[in-house]
């Protein structure tokens, strides 16, 4: 009897190592992860989907195609149920007299007008301003869809990208603001996330068929320097963009239209949502996963879109051909300190001469836009003062090594090219004078007295040091 219990002692004693032995080299595998998964240039937002984006071409016209149905059989619209506010997928969204409409018997399961759309109206920094009606977007039945569109409808195939924002949040001469914060950091960056695979059978997404906006005119949209036009007409084609007047005529012929797939963008709907403000602050997730690799695919199209230029040189990490570029902001309102520019410039000269970088300083006033996107996109560190040039790191391919150099009248911070730094994978380094913080030490938000100065003071020394470290890591 002693022996028996000694022997089921030893017995569960070695049950007992191996399953600790066991979940030691589970653990350790689900831990170890591939190393380009662990690699980051920045604290990561949220989960990832590490399966690759597959881009498809879109061959649907862009006129409609006829469309009938028997009593009380109008093809149903659905939404993806991984929405959210301000980026809401469709199947079957309808559109009459300027009234959009989900057809669905199932009403209570359709989110909130607020979540959706505004009322075009909405001015963005008042989150409980005038709240969109049936005017703006109709959630009706079977039935009534039988009688207010009379049992038939055009088909429009294809995506249909929509931003029904009013003229406030698009009539801007940045286009900073469209292309970056709506269009990549908002609506194609909720488009690629893995959370609407299902709803859209897969990782293959569809270009747009057509962009609309309902509620801007073609001059309220475009920027100063005609980086929307040329950008999307690379992305899409000239012929897919639609704005107001365009919409005013459809509608005045009284059609109803049936947009296959659509998917609605709306930025007062977004920061309407309280949790709006926290998303581009460090360490809170974004609202959806985001998929690895979500912006190649853009970035690629739109490289491929441009010419072979003179300003090329090696990839911005190939056979350590680092680049390093200044865009100078000396010709503008807000700028360097003018012996404070000429010392950086000599420095940057002196530390790739040394070190075997190439060195770009453009002037992107002198600059076509292919030039521009060109120059930047062969680019492994971005440095600038803060403004509008700092958005060409969307052009910048992200590797352990790319960095991103933002200078500020000390004091002075705000998030929008470090969001745009950390969404895209890039090291951010911002720069007051000779200090410098990084994404996990970001200051707040602050607009001081200055910070659009043409007398910005900064230590040369503090950004080559940064450079140096970055490319010699």
């Amino acid at each position: 009897m002693i022996t028996l219990n000694v022997q089921v002692g030893r017995n569960l004693c070695f049950v007992w190592i191996f399953i600790c032995f066991g979940s030691f080299i589970l653990f350790r595998n689900r831990t170890n992860l591939p190393e380009e998964q662990t690699v980051s240039n920045g604290p990561s937002q949220q989960p990832t989907s590490t399966e690759s984006l597959i881009l498809k071409t879109s061959y649907q016209t862009l006129s409609s195609i006829p469309l009938q149905w028997k009593p009380g059989e109008s093809p149903r619209t659905t939404i993806a149920e991984s929405s959210v506010p301000g980026f809401t997928l469709f199947h079957n969204l309808y559109v009459f007299n300027h009234t959009f409409y989900v057809v669905t018997s199932t009403p209570e399961l359709v989110p909130s007008r607020g979540r959706i759309i505004s009322n075009g109206i909405d001015s963005w920094n008042k989150r409980n301003g005038k709240l969109p009606t049936e005017k703006d977007l109709a959630i009706i039945s079977p039935e009534e869809a039988d009688d207010i569109f009379g049992r038939s409808a055009n088909t429009l195939g294809g995506v249909s990208f929509l931003q029904t924002d009013g003229p406030e949040l698009l009539h801007h001469s940045r286009w900073y603001n469209f292309f970056v914060e709506i269009f990549a950091l908002w609506q194609w960056r909720c488009y690629t996330s893995p959370d609407f695979d299902e709803f859209l059978g897969g990782q293959t997404r569809e270009l747009p068929t057509r962009y609309i906006f309902p509620r801007v005119t073609q001059a309220q949209w475009k920027d100063g320097r005609g980086m929307n036009t040329w950008i999307m007409d690379a992305i899409l084609g000239p012929v897919a963009i639609r704005f107001r007047d365009d919409w005013n005529i459809r509608m005045k012929q009284g059609d109803v239209l049936m947009l296959e797939h659509a998917a609605i963008g709306d930025l007062t709907a977004k920061r309407r949502d309280l949790e709006d403000a926290l998303y581009r602050k460090p360490g809170f997730p974004f609202p959806l996963r985001i998929r690895t690799g979500w912006w190649e695919s853009i970035r690629d199209r739109v490289l491929s879109h441009t010419p072979r230029s003179p300003l090329m040189v090696p990839s911005n990490d190939q056979d350590n051909g680092y680049t390093v570029t200044y865009i100078s902001r000396q010709s503008t309102g807000r700028r360097l300190r003018q012996r404070d520019h000429s010392r950086l410039v000599d420095a940057l000269r002196s530390l790739c001469d040394a070190h075997g970088y190439h060195l770009q300083v453009l002037n992107t006033d002198k600059m076509t836009l292919v030039e521009q996107i060109m120059a930047i996109s062969r680019t492994t560190v971005l440095i600038s003062v803060h403004g509008n040039d700092l958005a060409g790191q969307l052009w910048v391919r992200p590797t352990q090594r790319s960095t991103i150099i933002e200078i500020f009248s000390p004091g002075g911070f705000i998030y929008d090219y470090e969001y745009c730094s950390r969404a895209l994978g890039h090291k951010y380094y911002g720069i007051w004078m000779d200090r410098f913080f990084t994404t996990s030490d970001l200051p707040p938000v602050s607009i001081p007295n200055g910070f659009h100065s043409h007398d910005i003071p900064v230590n040369a020394e503090t950004i080559t040091s940064i450079i140096y470290h970055r490319l010699s890591m």
